[in-house]
C-alpha cells in the first residue's frame, strides 16, 4: 500500500510542475505581447499616414521658387600637355659619330642652327677632292677636242673651200660627250659637297629635345632615327570635355583659359582654345578641346593639369537644391496640381554641392524639392510650400558640373 501511495504522490508532482510550466509560458507570451503592443505607434496623435497624403491619384510633395542670380560659368577639368606634332631626327648620311652636343639630350631646349651632332668628315672630304679632279680632267679634255676642232675647221675650209664644214671633222660629237662628262662632274662634287654638309646635323627649329640615343663611336645610317624634337610652338593642353561642358562655354574656340600643373604650388597660367576636335570618342563620348599656352617654360610632355574655363555671366540664373535635380538635366516642377518634367541647363554648384546652378526656365507653381521615385507627367499632386526664395545679388563661381 506504501508503494501504491509513493506512485500516486509522483504522478501529481509531475503534473503540478507540468502545470507551472505552462504557467510559465503563457506569462512569457503575455509579456511579449504587452511590450510590442507599448512600442506600437498610436495612430490617434494627428501624424499624416500614407492614406493621408495620398489619394487614388495624388501625392503630397514640397515645392519653392528658385532664387535669381548672376553667375559666371566656369568649367572645372583636367587636360594633359602634349605636342600636335614631332620631329624625328635622323642622318641623311651614314658613318661613324665623331661629337655629340651636351643640347642633345632629353628635356634640354635647342635654337634653330645649334649643333646636334656630327658624323666623321674624312670620306666625305675626300668624295669632294676626287670630285674636283674629275672635274680639272673633264675641263681639260673638253680644252683639248676644242682645239683640235678648230685645226680640223682651218683644214677642211682649205681642203674644201665653200663646203659646209663635217660635224665629225669639226669634232662636234666628241665635244657634246666631253660638256657631259665635265658636267657630271660638277654635278658630282656638289653632290659630295651636300654630302660633307649632311655628315653635320643642325636643329631646324627652336625645340625641345624629347628623346636621344646617340653617343660617340656609334655607326648611323640614313634614316636612322636617332632622336626626337618637339617644337616650342605645337606643345600644347589636351583637354576632354562633355557635350553639357560643352554647352556651357560655346563658343569654345577663342575662350581665355587659366591653368596649373598638378601637384606644383607655380602660379597660374593663361592659354587660348585654339580648335577643338571633329568628333566625340565613342568609348567616353567626350570631345577635346586644344588649348595653346602663353608660355610652354618647364612644360613636359604628359603633364597633368588642372584647367579653368570661364564662360560668358548668365544674367538670370536659378539656385535651387540638388535634391530636385533628377538624373543630369531633368527637375520637376507644379502646373495646375500636376507634375510637369524639365530639362534644364546646369551651370555650376555651390555649397559643396548642395545647391545646383541652372539656366533660367519655366517653374510653374514651383520646383519640386524632392521628386516623386516614380514621377510622371500629368501626375496629380498635392503642393505643399511655394514661398520665394530671397534673390542673391551675385552668384558664387564654381564648376559646372
Amino acid at each position: 500500500m506504501d508503494a501504491a501511495y509513493s506512485s500516486e504522490t509522483s504522478q501529481r508532482n509531475a503534473w503540478l510542475v507540468g502545470l507551472i510550466q505552462l504557467i510559465f509560458i503563457i506569462a512569457v507570451v503575455g509579456i511579449a505581447v504587452a511590450f510590442s503592443a507599448a512600442l506600437k505607434p498610436d495612430d490617434s496623435n494627428g501624424a499624416p499616414t500614407l492614406s493621408d497624403l495620398r489619394g487614388e491619384s495624388e501625392i503630397t510633395v514640397r515645392t519653392m521658387q528658385p532664387a535669381q542670380i548672376r553667375y559666371s560659368p566656369q568649367v572645372r577639368v583636367n587636360g594633359t600637355v602634349q605636342a600636335s606634332a614631332e620631329v624625328l631626327v635622323s642622318p641623311q648620311v651614314s658613318g661613324e659619330i665623331r661629337r655629340v652636343s651636351s643640347k642633345f639630350r632629353a628635356g634640354s631646349d635647342v635654337k634653330r642652327g645649334d649643333l646636334l651632332f656630327e658624323i666623321e668628315r674624312a670620306d666625305y672630304v675626300l668624295a669632294v677632292e676626287r670630285a674636283e679632279s674629275e672635274i680639272a680632267a673633264a675641263s681639260s679634255d673638253l680644252a683639248q677636242l676644242e682645239a683640235e676642232a678648230r685645226l680640223a675647221v682651218i683644214e677642211w675650209e682649205e681642203l674644201y673651200p665653200g663646203r659646209e664644214v663635217n660635224e665629225l671633222a669639226a669634232r662636234i660629237p666628241q665635244i657634246e660627250a666631253a660638256k657631259a662628262r665635265l658636267a657630271s662632274a660638277i654635278a658630282n662634287k656638289k653632290t659630295s659637297e651636300l654630302s660633307l654638309q649632311r655628315t653635320r646635323v643642325y636643329a631646324p627649329l627652336d625645340a625641345r629635345v624629347l628623346s636621344s640615343t646617340l653617343d660617340v663611336g656609334q655607326i648611323v645610317s640614313p634614316g636612322q632615327t636617332v632622336g626626337r624634337l618637339v617644337t616650342l610652338e605645337s606643345i600644347e593642353l589636351a583637354v576632354p570635355v562633355s557635350l553639357d561642358q560643352l554647352a556651357v562655354i560655346e563658343p569654345a574656340i577663342g575662350r581665355d583659359v587659366s591653368f596649373k600643373r598638378r601637384g606644383t604650388v607655380e602660379a597660374e597660367r593663361n592659354g587660348t582654345v585654339m580648335r577643338i576636335d571633329a568628333s566625340l570618342d565613342e568609348r567616353t563620348r567626350l570631345s577635346n578641346l586644344y588649348v595653346s599656352p602663353a608660355s610652354s617654360e618647364r612644360l613636359r610632355i604628359g603633364d597633368f593639369v588642372d584647367v579653368i574655363i570661364a564662360s560668358d555671366p548668365v544674367d538670370r540664373a536659378y539656385v535651387i537644391p540638388a535634391t530636385a535635380l533628377t538624373g543630369q538635366s531633368r527637375v520637376w516642377v507644379v502646373e495646375d496640381g500636376r507634375l510637369a518634367s524639365r530639362e534644364v541647363t546646369t551651370l555650376g554648384e555651390r555649397s559643396e554641392g548642395a545647391e545646383i546652378i541652372t539656366q533660367a526656365f519655366d517653374t510653374g507653381a514651383g520646383v519640386v524639392i524632392t521628386p516623386p521615385l516614380e514621377a510622371e507627367d500629368g501626375q496629380e499632386v498635392t503642393a505643399r510650400g511655394g514661398s520665394a526664395v530671397a534673390t542673391s545679388a551675385s552668384g558664387v563661381t564654381n564648376g559646372a558640373r
